[in-house]
């Protein structure tokens, strides 16, 4: 910006006789060089942990894409069988200090036995036993319904943060499951955004519109 300096110089009147004397009014301008200020915009940078380790006593699965999506196969599970599923994030080194959140969808789900429950309360049940693995402490949620949870890190996520984890296993219930969850398939969908720290807060971050948050990171 340029700068611009302007200096008044004094005025002076006297009067003798019907003479009068006056000063002259003097501008002194003067200018800096231009300086040049370079605004550089930070990222928010994060990658989805979606993956399988299975411990002792759990059941494994296996990678799979279709249609452009990748995810966690798992065929032949068992009531009481507890799935190893370990969703969470990372951020970049070169990310800005930022808020996360995790979706975590319940859907397609298909129960051919189970006219007597249906696949509303099945999508619920689901949907219950993931919310049950994850940390109240650590983690907030909004329950969008039918199955549909938006989970949200309490505290600022740091740059270069490994292994943020929202849940590691998926337990499935036991005797409670009886024939009419024969032949049962669902699917789990999960997917991370985040939000810069810097100007912002958690509760503008939870009041966003995940569409929206989609749109603009896209």
């Amino acid at each position: 910006m340029k700068n611009k300096k302007l200096l008044t110089g004094a005025i002076s009147l006297a009067l003798v006789a019907v003479v009068s004397v006056g000063a002259t009014l003097a501008y002194f301008t003067d200018k800096t060089e231009t300086a040049q200020n370079v605004f550089s915009a930070g990222k928010v940078s994060l990658s989805l942990i979606d993956k399988s380790e299975p411990e002792e006593g759990q059941v494994g699965g296996t990678p799979y894409e279709k249609d452009g999506i990748t995810g966690i196969q798992y065929d032949n599970i068992m009531p009481g069988d507890v799935l190893s599923k370990i969703v969470g994030l990372n951020t970049a080194a070169d990310s800005q200090d930022a808020y996360v959140a995790i979706r975590v969808t319940v859907n397609d789900v298909v129960a051919p036995n189970a006219q007597s429950i249906g696949t509303e309360r099945i999508t619920a049940q689901i949907s219950d036993i993931i919310a049950s693995q994850v940390d109240g402490d650590l983690w907030a949620s909004k329950d969008l319904g039918n199955g549909d949870v938006v989970y949200y890190f309490k505290t600022v996520v740091p740059a270069d943060t490994k292994n943020l984890i929202l849940f590691s296993a998926i337990p499935l219930p036991g005797s409670e499951w009886n024939n009419e969850y024969a032949e049962l398939s669902f699917d789990v969908d999960v997917q991370a955004a985040a939000i810069q720290a810097a100007n912002t807060d958690l509760d503008l971050f939870m009041g966003m519109d995940w569409g929206d948050i989609v749109e603009l990171a896209d």
